[in-house]
């Protein structure tokens, strides 16, 4: 079981009238399609509200009162590890209504020191990867940097603001997935596998620990109350590729990356399972003693996924 404390979040605020008044025991209810039952709370004595232990999603608020009118906030996005201050408004209404908006959480994260970026579901299924390792969209964060010229496994692959690339921290749904000999993640995971992950640069807290060059909390997909699948195949070959360099063939290369994940319901407790088949092959070929001067002009990638 992963450490919930450093993979889930919070959306916590305070419910208010139109006028700036604290409303006490409202009743706050907190639906998604990740969760297994509704969360229902109350506000406390200063209109206060506190929800914990959200997986990053997208999630539905319905605030009702007595004598308000009852308000529903829809698309609600959750990212990992993150404290979502969420501040509620009920209007007066003699008769039961229903007023019904989209809810926009905040960019800005006041109540965090921590500096750095997360890596949503929608960068990870549309941004081209070469390699489909998701871990290549590190580059998206400020301060990260990715060194081409080393091994991917290497010490120095990806500097964090100048660190080296052993001190960084590597989490997979909350458990210690760094290689504490070579640097890098120890395991390997399938890009369609993985739901987001956060990058934090500096300023994390102290229950992270183990590293100063940075942290990569890492997400998996679960499964919900509803059974949806995936199966992906993604082939690249020398043959369909073109070079640069005139006179110079382009260097052998066959790769085969496919995978499948499946999702549903296992028991009425236990709904989120998420079973992924990941295999990877590939052939290559690079002269020895003769260092590549450039990548192919053309690079070809034949790539087919189904979801369900």
């Amino acid at each position: 079981m992963g450490l919930t404390a450093q993979t889930t979040s919070v959306i916590e605020g305070t419910v208010l009238d139109t006028q700036g008044l604290t409303i006490v025991d409202a009743e706050i209810t907190v639906s998604g399609p990740g969760l297994g039952h509704d969360i229902k709370i109350l506000s406390d004595s200063t209109g206060s509200y506190r929800v914990p232990g959200l997986q990053p999603g997208t999630y539905q608020l319905q605030v009702a009162k007595a004598g308000f009118a009852v308000q529903v906030y829809k698309g609600l996005v959750v990212t990992v590890n993150r404290i979502l201050p969420f501040h509620i408004v009920l209007a007066v209404s003699n008769v039961q209504a229903e007023v019904t908006v989209s809810a926009r959480a905040p960019l800005l994260e006041t109540a965090s020191s921590s500096s750095g970026a997360t890596i949503l579901p929608q960068q990870i299924e549309q941004m081209p990867i070469n390699g489909r390792n998701y871990l290549d969209l590190l580059q998206l964060v400020p301060g990260v940097a990715v060194n081409r010229r080393v091994d991917e496994g290497s010490d120095t692959a990806v500097p964090i603001l100048g660190e080296r690339g052993g001190n960084t921290i590597f989490l997979i749904d909350g458990m210690p997935n760094s290689n504490a000999v070579d640097g890098g993640p120890a395991a390997p995971f399938d890009q369609d596998s993985i739901l987001e992950f956060q990058v934090l640069t500096a300023g994390y807290k102290a229950e992270f620990g183990h590293g100063s060059g940075g942290l990569v909390n890492v997400v998996t997909r679960s499964g919900t109350d509803h059974w949806h699948g995936r199966f992906s195949l993604f082939h690249r070959n020398s043959v369909l590729d073109s070079s640069d360099v005139p006179g110079k063939r382009t260097p052998f290369l066959l790769r085969w990356d496919p995978s499948a994940n499946l999702g549903g319901p296992l028991l009425k407790v236990l709904n989120r399972a998420n079973p992924a088949a990941v295999e990877q092959f590939q052939n290559l070929s690079i002269p020895v003693g003769k260092p590549l001067q450039s990548l192919p002009g053309r690079q070809g990638q034949v790539g087919v996924r189904i979801d369900f």
